[in-house]
């Protein structure tokens, strides 16, 4: 199982750097803002590492399964920190502080950011209730996804705002006239 869970741990490494690259690119197009792009990219890893550390908590190993569910996640993730992120953007542009904006954008998005992740960890519930073989394949599964979302979230509503205010200090103006 070793060969397996290696592949599937390289899978995982490949998708995370992929997708972080993938969003990188997009915000730098669209924001013109390498800050902002490494405020997003910092908080894709440390999402899967949340999600690593609360599956431990549980006593869950790395397998395919959680692997397979951290695989499924990242694009998710990127979510989270991109909404956040962008809002700030739009606050910038209406008010000279950046701590102001950074507080108007993230309490914006805070509501909609955490119904679109319940709505997505609802379709998982229905494992939690399977019986045998399912039920051990798929809660794994579920916890994986489960916890990387609400690591992506608390990051979001954390971590993004902090990193936003340090690296978009005495940029405010110079975004809102790009």
């Amino acid at each position: 199982q070793s060969l397996f869970v290696r592949a599937a741990v390289s899978g995982v490494i490949h998708e995370g750097a992929l997708a972080a690259a993938l969003t990188s690119l997009v915000i730098l197009i669209f924001l013109g803002s390498w800050r902002s792009t490494v405020i997003i990219a910092t908080s894709i890893p440390l999402s899967v590492l949340g999600a690593v550390m609360a599956l431990a908590a549980l006593g869950e190993t790395l397998n395919i399964m959680t692997l397979g569910g951290l695989a499924l996640a990242v694009g998710i993730l990127v979510d989270e920190a991109t909404v956040a992120v962008e809002n700030i953007h739009v606050q910038l542009q209406t008010t000279d502080s950046v701590a102001l904006a950074v507080w108007r954008g993230i309490t914006e998005t805070a509501v909609p950011r955490l119904l679109a992740m319940l709505c997505i960890l609802a379709v998982f519930i229905p494992s939690f209730a399977m019986q045998g073989a399912a039920r051990a394949l798929f809660v794994p599964l579920a916890l994986a996804v489960g916890f990387a979302m609400i690591a992506s979230y608390v990051l979001s509503s954390t971590l993004v705002p902090v990193l936003s205010v340090w690296l978009l200090r005495g940029h405010e103006r110079a975004a809102a006239h790009v």
